[in-house]
């Protein structure tokens, strides 16, 4: 038997990413004979172009595989602040850029770097998982800033205003978000800088989570608050190749930090931690930003994107008990499943759980169960995008990375689970030790 005091107290902080761990009971109801159609992971279906495959090849084959800078090469820094200058119009020093194995590290990096026990850091709420694990792992204070359906999930100023204050050390921003694909407008970035800086700590920073940058819909444009000379010296941009370039496993991303001093900082953590990004990935990142035929494979993927979104928004609309708001940007749709779980019956089961002195899963994350092993059909619930002052919302995520035909299916199989009463009321005696802990 596993000794648990074998085990230091603060991994009790650290959390993780439940997209990943869905595949826990994929697994389990595959192996009891269930088809899944797997709607979980954020991970893009196109593969990375033949042109950042070639330069990669090339680098390995002419040896081009050692320890470099831990910082990122230096070509690559300064093509990664070239695009800074052109999409920002922020003038930025090579040496601000730190590139990371993937999208991940700037997040903990931020979190060890300037936040101290007892901190506030407020971020978005539903929001990236990882935002949450690594304030309550640095014992920091969290103020998840709700997210609002009725306001298009948007970063909304009036709801901002009580919870910032001279406590406020870091602040969280992410647009496109994750999982709700809801958008911030310039006014919104204007408005939370003047706050920021008029309320927060005076040496506050903003993390600014830009990895959807590219994946906007309908003509739109993405801004940042990088851009606001208000807080342009208080902002870390996060960025990564993962998604626009349909780099996940290549695992390469990027910081630009406000100074150089802080580059050097999280240059530190990447040398205790993992030295390097390995040198033919990173030329591969540089081929992904300067060979101009990448951009027009990004236009050509966001607009399939575009094309699921539509497809996959009307269809879960059809579903009785079932609304969802039309995403900005990202490849996500964020489904209000409350009716379905009032209807079937979820919430009333949940609230017997609770009476019993019993400690259940959300509904949310009940009906995700039910879907799963019942009907053959993977997403992501509510609760897994942050876990405070969610109790009453009832959302699952959908990942649009996936062809048209498995999204329809996919749908599909979520529309009969909404109907299944009689599946519902056997599975939640059949699976029962899922659905409390």
């Amino acid at each position: 038997m596993f000794n648990t005091k074998l085990i230091a107290r603060r991994m009790e902080n650290l959390g993780s990413e439940t997209a990943f761990k869905v595949g826990d009971d994929i697994r389990r109801a595959e192996d009891q004979g269930k088809s899944v159609i797997r709607l979980n992971l954020g991970e893009p279906d196109f593969n990375s172009a033949s042109n950042i495959n070639a330069a990669a090849i090339k680098n390995i084959e002419t040896g081009n595989a050692n320890y470099c800078d831990p910082q990122g090469l230096l070509s690559l820094r300064k093509s990664i602040a070239g695009t800074i200058e052109k999409t920002h119009n922020v003038s930025i020093h090579p040496d601000q850029v730190v590139v990371t194995c993937g999208g991940k590290p700037p997040i903990s990096y931020s979190l060890l770097t300037y936040v101290d026990k007892e901190d506030e850091v407020i971020y978005p709420n539903p929001g990236f998982p990882i935002y949450e694990s690594w304030i309550k792992y640095v014992k920091a204070i969290p103020r998840p800033m709700t997210l609002k359906e009725e306001k298009g999930f948007r970063f909304d100023v009036e709801d901002l205003k009580p919870l910032i204050s001279k406590k406020t050390k870091l602040i969280i921003l992410n647009s496109p978000s994750n999982p709700t694909g809801g958008m911030f407008t310039r006014e919104d970035l204007d408005l939370i800088a003047k706050l920021a800086k008029e309320n927060a700590h005076p040496q506050f920073r903003i993390l600014s989570d830009e990895v959807y940058e590219k994946i906007v819909f309908e003509g739109r444009d993405h801004i940042s608050i990088l851009s606001n000379p208000l807080v342009t010296s208080h902002t870390i941009l996060l960025n990564s190749h993962s998604k626009t370039f349909a780099m996940t496993g290549w695992r390469i991303g990027y910081a630009v930090l406000p100074s150089v001093e802080e580059a050097r900082l999280f240059k530190q953590w990447n040398i205790n931690t993992y030295s390097c990004v390995p040198p033919f990935i990173q030329a591969a990142a540089q081929q992904a930003l300067d060979d101009k035929e990448n951009d027009a494979i990004v236009g050509q993927r966001t607009a399939e994107f575009e094309n699921r979104r539509n497809v996959v928004i009307k269809a879960l609309n059809d579903i009785p008990g079932i609304q969802c708001m039309k995403p900005g940007g990202a490849f996500y749709a964020f489904p209000n499943i409350g009716g379905a779980c009032q209807e079937l019956g979820i919430i009333d089961h949940y609230k017997e759980l609770k009476e019993k002195g019993l400690n259940p899963v959300q509904p949310s994350s009940m009906f995700q169960l039910f879907a799963i092993y019942h009907h053959g059909v993977a997403t992501v619930d509510r609760a897994s995008f942050g876990s405070l002052e969610c109790e009453d919302e009832h959302y699952i995520r959908l990942s649009l990375a996936s062809d048209l035909n498995t999204l329809k299916e996919g749908v599909e199989r979520i529309a009969n689970a909404v109907s299944d009463f009689e599946g519902w009321e056997k599975f939640k005696t059949e699976y029962a030790q899922l659905l409390h802990n």
